[in-house]
């Protein structure tokens, strides 16, 4: 049933296509959320040791096969422990996949197309404030994030609830502004908390040249699912993180077009 092709004995039908295909996609999710982090590394020697053990019960080899096979049974614990962040990262995208936004659009159509109005209002005030602090070499650090996704990743902070304006952002980063070091972090359509002090990652590879502000957005970016948006203080170049990866001296434009996406 459902049979596509035949080789010798062996019988190709569409569900294992389907199955390669989902795995294949799965283990390229799994590479991109691994790669340039020493977890990567890790990753590699599990695979090893999993070969390793398959290779020497195949030759019946049964004191290293014990052995191995010990860690192999913990190893989903031990995948669990040491890839946290990467398995949040993984799990965050698959709850808020495209498909799943499709759906709530066809639902609520109406509602979201409401909402379009203020989002492009809000999107104005915040690439507005940007742009101006850009030309005035204002260091600044942005971070957008959707509900909840934030909590327990900052410490201390000042809660404004505010409504989103440039002027307020302007306020906030001004380098006389008991506010200005930190994020602020933008959920729920509101500045909500400003000041913050956020988890800098120490991940290899991230360009010397980049500062505090940057290696911050890149460390918060790797464990939620926020974005986040830095101007130099040096150049006034502004820059967007994502997911661990930063995206260096974008436009205006650019950050608009991230800016819509994000919100």
């Amino acid at each position: 049933m459902n049979l596509l092709i035949q080789i010798g004995f062996m019988n190709i039908t569409i569900w294992d296509l389907l199955d390669v295909l989902i795995v294949g996609y799965l283990l390229y999710q799994i590479y991109k959320l691994l790669r340039g982090s020493l977890g990567f590394n890790i990753f590699l020697g599990l695979v090893l040791i999993y070969i390793l053990w398959w290779v020497v019960s195949a030759l019946g080899m049964p004191l290293l096969s014990t052995i191995l096979g010990q860690f192999i049974s913990v190893g989903m614990i031990a995948l669990l422990i040491v890839f946290q962040p990467e398995v949040r990262r993984f799990l965050i995208f698959v709850g808020q996949g495209s498909l799943h936004n499709r759906f709530l659009e066809r639902i609520f159509g109406r509602d979201l197309h409401t909402a379009s109005h203020q989002k492009e209002k809000m999107v104005k005030e915040i690439v507005k404030a940007a742009e101006k602090m850009s030309q005035e070499k204002t260091g600044a650090l942005i971070l957008v994030s959707s509900g909840s996704a934030l909590e327990g990743l900052y410490s201390s902070g000042v809660m404004l609830n505010a409504e989103i304006t440039a002027q307020l952002l302007l306020s906030i980063f001004s380098k006389t502004s008991p506010l200005h070091d930190g994020a602020t972090i933008i959920s729920d359509k509101t500045v909500t908390v400003a000041s913050c002090v956020l988890p800098v990652s120490d991940r290899p590879g991230i360009p010397q040249h980049l500062g505090l502000r940057h290696r911050a957005a890149i460390g918060v970016t790797e464990t939620s699912n926020a974005v986040a948006f830095i101007v130099s203080e040096e150049s006034g170049h502004i820059s967007f993180a994502r997911r661990g990866e930063i995206m260096q001296d974008i436009t205006v434009e650019q950050m608009a077009k991230l800016l819509r996406k994000a919100l």
